[in-house]
């Protein structure tokens, strides 16, 4: 197998594709899924194991003590020894087991929302938006940037598990321009992380291009009912059910044909070369 997998990776030959590749919604989280499935199948091949290894190198220890009589056997410290690591490799399993299932989990609830906000986004297209996913930035990613009418739009998407309970107050959250309030729990990180990744990306766009280009940063919350409580936060908050707004003339004046190329250009040679 060792000879097979050398002489596939051993191809000198090029590959015809040699243009940029944009990454799908959610790319980067399917990646963090595939690290968690092999984190998973580690630890449980370990835990399928960790019994039959342990009670083998046991009862090699004990052979050359106790070969026909096995009532005469007692039990000393290092039966002790081999107990103690025993279950501490079953703990250790166990626990990382558990782990790579809840952070599974958290990866396809997160992954699940980017492809709703990206499906959202579509009627755009017919508009004259360009959509782009998953951008890279510096050592973190846009899950969505939309080059809107009059700005262009950084979106960091965010999935929140709703109550037990129905009702339309569990599936609401209030948002006062600087918090998010929940049913059951607040929070400012989203609202902070988008504004951050926003900022960075007005800078890389401006850089780009060679004037100021207006990024708003917007939380996508899908599947909530959004409540704001001011009407022109820096932040926007929504569940892009309806994402017409961006294409509207309200974020400023309307971008020349030129600068959207230019931006969209920009954005496009951010991402890797597709590999050979």
């Amino acid at each position: 197998m060792l000879l097979v997998w050398h002489f596939l990776r051993s191809d000198k030959r090029r590959s015809p594709l040699t243009f940029k590749v944009l990454n799908l919604p959610g790319e980067s989280l399917l990646r963090g899924i595939e690290k968690h499935d092999e984190g998973y199948y580690e630890k449980a091949g370990i835990l399928m194991l960790v019994g039959p290894v342990v009670l083998s190198a046991w009862l090699l220890a004990r052979m050359d003590r106790v070969v026909d009589d096995w009532t005469a056997m007692q039990f000393g410290k290092g039966d002790a020894i081999f107990a103690v690591v025993g279950i501490g490799a079953f703990v250790w399993a166990v626990v990382g087991l558990i782990r790579h299932l809840h952070a599974r989990r958290k990866y396809l609830d997160g992954r699940a929302a980017e492809l709703a906000v990206a499906q959202a986004l579509i009627p755009l297209i017919a508009d004259g938006a360009l959509i782009y996913h998953d951008f890279p930035g510096d050592k973190f990613n846009i899950d969505h940037i939309v080059i809107g009418g009059g700005a262009v739009f950084a979106i960091e998407t965010k999935s929140r598990r709703k109550p037990r309970g129905g009702g339309k107050d569990s599936a609401r959250v209030d948002y006062d321009g600087a918090r998010l309030k929940f049913p059951s729990h607040g929070e400012t990180k989203p609202i902070d992380q988008a504004r951050r990744q926003a900022q960075w990306l007005e800078k890389f766009l401006g850089s780009g291009v060679g004037e100021s280009v207006r990024v708003i940063p917007l939380v996508a919350l899908p599947g909530w009912y959004v409540q704001s409580r001011v009407q022109r936060p820096d932040v926007l908050v929504s569940n892009c059910h309806n994402s017409s707004f961006m294409m509207k003339g309200s974020f400023g004046p309307t971008m020349s044909p030129a600068m959207r190329k230019r931006i969209a250009h920009v954005l496009t040679e951010r991402y890797p070369q597709m590999d050979s």
